[in-house]
């Protein structure tokens, strides 16, 4: 009885080592199944990081946008064109850092920038264009403003030259437009989408006048007087409408004018005076064209 016990208890030791030694076995796999989901979700973690951090680097590199600016100037031989304005890319008021635009021909100048839609949420861009001599003597344009769509991607601003001295900057002051009869709303449709936007500035208009557009071509209502394209009055002296234009090869350049449009009648009264403006291409296929006509020609 003894050694069957002596027997029964040397078997004890041997009988839970042999029970330990499956769990000790296994310990180590049920552990390393842990450590490599926790690796997976390590992986997981740093790859979310990684990604918002490249998609926050590809909306930053898609909230910028491209613009040309071009200026119709004749310039004489030697002399060379700058554009100048607050903004960084403008040379930030700087006539050193100011970019140095490019001789198109000999009625037109451009540079082509591209700015950071972050830095244009204050408003206008500003800016002013300079004529510099041989002599590095500089003549400066009077100051012009932009407004940039918060929705476009690339334009271009086709911009007329305008001097210090002209006498039509007048048109635009509020002491002058303090003593002239407020116009008439003029009803547009709004277009979401547009490809073009016109801007002419004009003199004070009677009540129930307005500014019109018409030209050669069917989407400026093919100089019937019936079609003329009603524009609306932004702010003092200025007037604007945005098309949407889909233009064929055969209207690539498009005589257009302005007119006086008396609402009432529902009739053109006048035509601007001078030779018809020209809608040419614009060769940086931007999204937008804004052609900032200067003043009308009255007569």
């Amino acid at each position: 009885m003894q050694s069957d016990k002596l027997v029964n208890a040397a078997d004890k030791p041997a009988a839970q080592a042999s029970k330990k030694s499956p769990k000790k076995a296994t310990k180590p796999a049920s552990k390393a199944a842990p450590k490599k989901a926790a690796v997976k979700k390590t992986a997981k973690k740093e790859a979310k990081p990684a990604a918002k951090k490249a998609a926050a680097k590809s909306t930053k590199t898609a909230a910028r946008i491209k613009i040309r600016f071009e200026i119709l100037f004749s310039t004489r031989f030697g002399q060379s064109m700058l554009i100048s304005g607050a903004h960084p890319a403008l040379g930030a008021e700087s006539i050193e850092q100011a970019p140095l635009m490019e001789y198109i021909n000999d009625q037109k100048w451009a540079v082509e920038l591209e700015l950071d839609k972050a830095s244009l949420t204050s408003g206008p861009v500003s800016y002013t264009y300079l004529v510099r001599d041989e002599d590095g003597a500089y003549a400066l344009s009077a100051p012009y403003q932009l407004t940039i769509p918060a929705a476009t991607s690339s334009l271009t601003v086709r911009d007329a030259w305008n001097a210090p001295g002209f006498i039509e900057n007048v048109y635009s002051t509020d002491a002058l437009q303090a003593f002239t009869q407020a116009v008439s709303p003029v009803k547009t449709s709004s277009r979401k989408k547009y490809s073009h936007r016109f801007i002419i500035t004009a003199p004070p208009l009677e009540a129930g006048k307005a500014i019109c557009l018409i030209g050669a071509a069917a989407a400026f209502g093919g100089w019937d007087p019936a079609k003329a394209i009603l524009l609306t009055q932004e702010q003092s002296g200025q007037w604007s409408v945005d098309l949407s234009l889909k233009l064929s090869d055969a209207e690539a350049d498009i005589d257009y004018k302005y007119g006086i449009y008396d609402l009432a009648s529902g009739r053109l009264e006048s035509f601007e005076a001078g030779d018809n403006r020209v809608l040419t291409p614009d060769p940086s296929g931007a999204s937008l064209l804004v052609l900032q006509n200067g003043f009308i020609r009255t007569n």
